[in-house]
């Protein structure tokens, strides 16, 4: 098909079809202004405008790239352009290439001619750069319609689902350096829907680009525009694959705000465009850093209709915008982007009446600061920040003499440029899929009546959302290890983690209502250095919470009824398919939750324990819970049952030696790192495995056993670590690590294969088993 009549398709579906994503969103719905009821300025008083590249727009509206090359796309063009030159905005006009291989469809991309004032975008695909095409090239198409700037889109994805598509990517970046550097108008390089990485911003900027435009996820899905467009069920098939793939309008914008930074660039314009329906999408896009904002499908709909109807529906949008800032107190852009304008969903929770929680709350405003702490700007940045997995290298000479003795395999120790390589993928996946994570459970633990809003935020505040008074805070919130798990289990199997977001969701709320209830029953009062649930609001509210918790893990894991792949798989749950066989599995941990609970309660009151009998209980209490989460990811995979059952035994192997290699750093572990006193673990008389190993030993460990009855304490304790040491405990549990840690491997290996040793998740299990803290 030709460019031309590629381009009338996707008018057409895009004005014909539903081709918007179904479960990936903006990330702009997680966002509120906070109201002001004496905004004390007047409504004209607002000034919307703002000034790029030189031009002053009354509004930081572009009216994105959308078409050209046909007459039915010249007709709009025209249209978009006489309402842009009217109202003083900015303009992109769709790829020119069809022009540029065909003079007879110029005049559809002839734009300057109705909007002689107006800021104005040229189009390229960069991927052409590729194909013959030269900075003449570009040159051309600027000359073409007078532009001020030049887009150079990127559509990779695009271009692979389309049967016509163009898959040469490789060296691009160096030929878009040397667009920028001789073509002598700014170069902004746009996506066109799924988004911006933080390391494709980084190589963009150094590229020399003028502007970055995001295009994130959460409008228009492409795949899905492509899907329509597909000539055969195959390529229906893999378009419809990727509905759901892209990063969301709100990450991407972060990402490269990040990455500018990072370069240096903070001035360098940030566009936001991506699912942009409404004046006040535009005012949180602004009000989160973005120097203009585009829409595409408000205008087309009404572009099809006149000049009019387009300068109408701008008048709404800006006028939307206009009462946001007025509303929030905001007399310019500039006032808008300040702390405290624009909050997160969860600030607009009250806080607990609580005595305890009022009195923290007054000390804290003692300083004169607590208005600026709570007044804090919260961004997608604060999303499962510290949930990032660092790689931390074992002590080398005494873990390797120690694994060529029991001849077991031990996890790969990289070299310094492997291990930067590793970490990057696995970084790139989790800054991808963790904000997701947050997102979803976000929209599941969110009550919808003002009576409710301080039960939920409870759960906000054990999530490590809120702070004591409820109020949006960074706090650590755990490494979100089962869920990144579930998802790296859902691509292994060759699925998209998107399907198994209500899975990773389910699990890792399962494991906070866990935590809840184990801190009521072992009396704990902090957890992550602040205090537990119980600690603030009694114990029965934090038994309700932990409840609520309990039923909302359904309630998440359900959600993939809604969200996920119809598929079912005949062969689980009597053949009513995914949902019901996640169920079940969902019901198998819980039920595995509380034996191992139930075990791990008994133990305190026995002193005749086995290391044995120790194996069985973390089996359920902390394997069976990761065994669950790699299971779930296999299933929302689509794997067989033989490979969901091998990726189950992986997550169960890696369970236990987590949990192992857990117990040897509370003893072992140095303080500096882990956060924790050596010997940890023996001054709370807590049977891990070690101890337990060591106690069991019928000659050496009797004078250990004697101490320990007698009772630890901080003066002994030197004296009982080094009688642990004479038993061997300390290298038998390591050896046991590495046990289940080869069991693991070779599950892994029967569940995907060949490509196990090149899976993210045998990187993650390396790297959770080095790990130090």
């Amino acid at each position: 098909m030709s460019t031309a009549g590629r381009k009338d398709d996707h008018i057409r579906i895009n004005l014909d079809e539903d081709v918007g994503f179904r479960q990936l969103t903006t990330g702009l719905e997680r966002y509120h202004f906070m109201h002001q009821a004496l905004p004390e300025i007047d409504l004209a008083d607002v000034d919307t405008s703002n000034v790029l590249f030189r031009k002053r727009l009354t509004a930081p509206v572009l009216v994105s790239s959308m078409t050209g090359g046909t007459s039915r796309a010249g007709l709009i063009n025209r249209r978009l352009a006489e309402a842009v030159q009217a109202k003083g905005l900015a303009m992109g006009v769709g790829s020119q290439r069809a022009a540029l291989e065909d003079s007879i469809v110029e005049a559809s991309f002839s734009v300057r001619k109705h909007a002689p004032d107006a800021l104005v975008f040229a189009n390229l695909g960069a991927v052409q750069l590729n194909y013959g095409y030269s900075v003449d090239h570009c040159r051309r198409a600027v000359d073409m319609i007078e532009a001020d700037a030049l887009f150079l889109h990127l559509n990779p994805l695009q271009e692979v689902l389309q049967p016509e598509g163009d898959t040469l990517w490789g060296e691009l970046l160096s030929r878009i350096e040397e667009v920028c550097k001789q073509i002598g108008v700014p170069v902004i390089a746009k996506e066109v829907g799924w988004g911006i990485s933080r390391q494709a911003a980084r190589h963009l900027i150094a590229a020399g680009v003028s502007a970055i435009d995001v295009a994130g996820a959460g409008g228009t899905s492409w795949s899905e525009v492509e899907k329509h467009r597909a000539p055969t069920e195959r390529h229906r098939r893999l378009a419809a694959a990727f509905r759901e793939w892209g990063i969301p309008t709100v990450t991407s914008l972060s990402f490269v705000r990040a990455a500018r930074k990072e370069a240096g660039r903070p001035d360098l314009p940030v566009f936001a465009s991506g699912g942009m329906r409404s004046g006040q999408d535009i005012a949180k896009a602004v009000a989160l850093g973005a120097d203009l904002v585009g829409l595409a499908a408000p205008f087309l709909k009404r572009a099809v209709e006149s000049a009019a109807a387009v300068e109408e529906e701008i008048d709404i949008l800006v006028e939307e915008l206009r009462i946001a800032m007025f509303a929030s107190g905001s007399r310019n852009i500039e006032e808008l982007r300040k702390p405290g304008v624009l909050i997160s969903t969860t600030d607009l929770m009250p806080a607990p009446t609580n005595s305890a929680a009022r009195t923290r709350q007054d000390s804290q405003f003692e300083d004169g600061e607590g208005d600026r702490k709570h007044q804090r700007f919260f961004s997608v940045n604060d999303l499962g920040s510290d949930d990032s997995v660092a790689v931390t290298q074992p002590n080398q000479s005494e873990t390797e003499a120690e694994t060529e003795s029991s001849g077991a395999r031990k996890p790969r120790s990289p070299s310094a440029s492997s291990t930067e390589q590793m970490n990057e993928s696995l970084a790139d996946f989790a800054s991808l899929w963790l904000p997701r994570l947050e997102e979803e459970m976000r929209s599941v633990l969110a009550g919808t009546h003002p009576m409710q809003a301080n039960h939920y935020a409870m759960m906000h505040y054990h999530m490590g959302w809120a702070d004591e008074m409820l109020r949006p805070s960074k706090s650590t919130a755990g490494k979100r290890v089962r869920p990144l798990l579930c998802m790296l289990a859902c691509e292994a199997v060759g699925g998209n983690p998107a399907e198994a977001l209500p899975a990773a969701a389910a699990v890792e709320i399962l494991h906070n209502f866990s935590l809840v209830h184990d801190d009521i029953e072992d009396g704990d009062e902090t957890r992550r250095h602040r205090p537990t649930l119980w600690a603030l609001w009694g114990v029965p509210q934090a038994i309700n919470v932990g409840d609520a918790m309990f039923a909302l893990a359904y309630s998440a894991l359900l959600r993939s009824v809604e969200t996920g792949s119809a598929d079912g798989i005949p062969e689980l749950s009597g053949g009513k398919g995914r949902p019901l066989a996640a169920v079940d599995r969902l019901t198998e941990i819980c039920i595995k939750l509380t034996e191992g609970q139930h075990l791990d309660l008994s133990f305190e009151e026995r002193e005749d324990v086995s290391a044995a009998e120790y194996l069985h209980m973390i089996g359920g209490k902390t394997a069976a819970l990761i065994a669950g989460s790699t299971a779930l990811g296999a299933l929302f995979g689509g794997a067989e049952n033989a490979a969901i059952k091998s990726m189950y035994q992986f997550g169960y192997s890696m369970g236990l030696a987590f949990q192992i290699q857990d117990d040897i750093l509370g003893i072992w572990g140095d303080s500096k790192v882990t956060g924790k006193p050596a010997g940890n673990d023996i001054l709370r008389r807590k049977k891990s495995l070690p101890l337990l190993y060591a106690l069991g030993q019928s000659d050496e460990g009797k004078g250990l056993g004697f101490l320990w009855r007698r009772g630890i304490t901080e003066e002994n304790l030197p004296e009982a670590i080094a009688l642990l040491d004479e038993t061997g405990a300390k290298r038998w549990s390591k050896a046991q690590v590495l046990k289940y840690h080869n069991d693991g491997m070779q599950a892994l290996g029967q569940a995907l294969g060949e490509p196990a040793g090149r899976s993210l998740l045998l990187e993650l299990a390396d790297q959770l088993l080095q790990r130090q803290n």
